[in-house]
């Protein structure tokens, strides 16, 4: 890993308090039952049949291990030594660590070479948390082979303003819309947040081919008066398919809480 700035050693420094504890927090009904529902949707078939996967900021391994079991290889990058290790105890557990290389490492100096990847994983907001993101993402889209494809998950711009605007007012709310981050100050950070028109123009520019943004979710706002939703096993299974019904629906992507890309790299030009 390169030269670390200020935002690196704030992501950094977050993830070494609460690695441990880390996966708690997306042991609730709405991640298990809607957002972890939906991202495997977007990600599993684009997943090639055999090779080797990327996922960039990986973490924990939440989602190198459903890839892993699905025969493929899995290189497991992340920023933070803490986290890495949360997953190694994870995948050892699970006797597959035979089928992952742990790398420590920044998304936006990825230590590998180009073409390397025959898919590439950016999933739980790296590209948000990164200090560059079109660095980010052209680093990410070096490593994939042609043809091959890109899943990304993002925090959404449009859903970043709601709340700011909730909780600090128009000002606020219009300062992230102009500078299209936020200081997250339960995480000590910056995130940046993207509209879909944003997303797309990013990855464009790095030589990918967007072929799905999805929003997450776009129907369903977690309230009070919503949980019962999803501690129904019925209503929530309608509500999984009412999200899935909507959440490419161009009107209201963006305002998903978080955006979902699936991009795959162009063909380089012979002769």
């Amino acid at each position: 890993m390169g030269a670390t700035g200020e935002q690196e050693r704030n992501v950094i420094k977050y993830y070494e308090k609460t690695a441990e504890e880390y996966d708690k927090e997306y042991e609730v009904p709405i991640f298990k039952k809607l957002y972890d529902k939906i991202t495997w949707r977007y990600i599993e078939p684009y997943l090639p049949e055999s090779g080797v996967v990327l996922d960039a900021g990986g973490g924990t391994g939440k989602w190198t291990i459903p890839i892993v079991e699905k025969g493929l290889k899995v290189v497991l990058y992340d920023i933070s030594r803490e986290m890495l290790n949360v997953a190694r105890r994870k995948i050892v557990e699970k006797n597959l660590e035979n089928m992952i290389v742990f790398k420590e490492g920044d998304i936006c100096e990825i230590d590998f070479p180009d073409d390397s990847f025959d898919f590439v994983l950016a999933e739980g907001d790296p590209i948000s948390y990164c200090s560059n993101p079109d660095k980010a993402v052209g680093e990410l889209a070096r490593v994939l082979k042609p043809e091959c494809f890109m899943a990304a998950g993002v925090d959404s711009l449009f859903s970043i303003v709601r709340g700011m605007l909730v909780r600090k007012g128009p000002e606020e709310a219009f300062k992230v819309l102009k500078e299209r981050r936020f200081f997250a100050e339960a995480w000590g950070f910056y995130s940046w947040a993207f509209s879909p028109s944003d997303l797309r123009s990013l990855f464009e520019k790095n030589g990918l081919e967007v072929v799905k943004i999805a929003g997450k979710t776009v129907a369903y706002v977690s309230r009070p008066e919503t949980e019962a939703l999803l501690q129904d096993e019925e209503k929530a299974g309608k509500l999984l398919e009412l999200e899935l019904t909507l959440c490419e629906e161009p009107s209201i992507v963006g305002y998903g809480g978080h955006l979902h890309i699936v991009a795959k790299k162009k063909k380089l030009p012979t002769g």
